[in-house]
């Protein structure tokens, strides 16, 4: 089982620049925090608290196969390699893929902000996406 989300391990999520919680609110790409200005149409969300999730994940008989940013899950799970292979030597193509990555990678965007964790039951594998860096110890 994969998890992937905007969020943080508990000793950050409760920082005092969150005492106002975590929830976001996005309407035609535009973030605010009012969830009764668009309801219905617009996106709401509130961020994981990681430790919590990982705790119940271990109450369920789950073993945690690996805990990362989705940047660097991203990076070990070989998405270049599979850029280029949809590109099939379209430089177009990989400028366009690789544009769209960067929204998914880059520290300021999605990179750190959603964070990845891996579970596993009654399977002995390692998932590569959790190769590079790994931030169990955090949680």
């Amino acid at each position: 089982m994969l998890w992937f989300d905007y969020g943080l391990p508990r000793a950050q999520y409760y920082f005092a620049q969150r005492r106002e919680g975590t929830l976001l609110c996005h309407f035609r790409h535009r973030a605010h925090d009012d969830p009764f200005l668009y309801p219905g149409l617009q996106d709401i969300t509130a961020w994981v608290d990681f430790t919590l999730l990982a705790e119940a994940s271990r109450a369920a008989g789950f073993e945690l196969a690996g805990f990362t940013t989705q940047a660097h899950f991203l990076a070990a799970a070989g998405i270049d390699q599979e850029m280029s292979r949809i590109a099939a030597g379209d430089d177009g193509t990989l400028a366009r893929l690789a544009n769209q990555a960067r929204q998914l990678m880059l520290p300021g965007e999605m990179g750190e902000r959603f964070k990845v964790m891996g579970w596993l039951r009654g399977v002995d594998m390692d998932l590569r996406g959790f190769s590079l860096v790994d931030l169990r110890h955090s949680l």
